[in-house]
């Protein structure tokens, strides 16, 4: 069975490093990747989500779709450029549960991810949140780039 591995992305400028890591690792591998996109959904109430009709939710929405298309697109282009065989999966919700949830689903070899959260005067760099939950909790390894 060949090894997948799943590289998490956003649309943060150092998603393109993250991308390059993965692919360079899944060429050492012979793996192929999974390039995964979460957008993350509004934080609003269930119940208050009629109050704001389909305008404000939906249109964020749909911006988000959007941004998540193209820049997997770009990505993937790269990757499959390169040699790597490369899927792409675009899911909403909250980003950590999602990469959890499709890594377990597929199976992965392994998660790449960014380090992400800058703090303070923005010299201090710091583990993300997202980054820290999908380390906890992953079944597999995962490098953060």
């Amino acid at each position: 069975m060949q090894e997948t591995l799943l590289i998490a992305v956003d649309a943060s400028e150092h998603s393109d490093k993250i991308a390059e890591e993965g692919c360079k690792l899944a060429k050492l591998l012979s793996a192929n990747t999974l390039l995964l996109y979460v957008s993350k959904l509004p934080d609003i109430a269930e119940e208050y989500l009629e109050f704001g009709g389909s305008s404000p939710t939906s249109l964020k929405a749909e911006k988000q779709v959007k941004i998540a298309e193209t820049v997997t697109s770009k990505l993937a282009e790269s990757v499959r450029a390169s040699g790597v065989q490369c899927e792409v999966v675009l899911e909403s919700g909250d980003p950590a549960q999602k990469i959890l949830v499709v890594a377990s689903e597929r199976n992965v070899s392994m998660i790449i991810i960014g380090l992400r959260g800058l703090h303070g005067i923005g010299k201090i760099r710091s583990l993300g949140s997202v980054s820290r939950r999908v380390i906890e909790n992953a079944r597999c390894p995962v490098l953060v780039v």
